[in-house]
């Protein structure tokens, strides 16, 4: 990790400091589409949990519109995730109303 992002994370973390206690106590969870504001949120959460400033690394949640075919997508954010914490749960929503009516 660069110097400039582990400034940024460690000036986020202090500004949280009256939520530090409740991160500490309870797993996140974080919608993650792939793109870049839900990677840097991943990324800030994996430097908590290696940092110890949290103890529970946090279920990823992907949410599928059904408005397009996004398999590809899918398969790219799984590897992603799995890269950098094997671990992790990946957890899928998908709306199947959605899908129906665009037929």
């Amino acid at each position: 990790m660069n110097e400039t992002l582990e400034s940024i994370f460690q000036s986020a973390w202090s500004r949280l400091k009256n939520y530090q206690n409740f991160m500490k106590s309870k797993p996140a969870v974080i919608a993650f589409s792939g793109g870049k504001d839900s990677s840097l949120l991943l990324q800030f959460y994996l430097w908590l949990h290696n940092k110890n400033l949290i103890s529970h690394f946090p279920t990823i949640y992907h949410l599928d519109h059904s408005i397009r075919d996004n398999g590809e997508q899918e398969s790219d954010i799984l590897k992603y995730i799995h890269s950098i914490s094997p671990d992790s749960t990946f957890k899928k929503k998908k709306f199947r109303s959605l899908q129906l009516r665009q037929n």
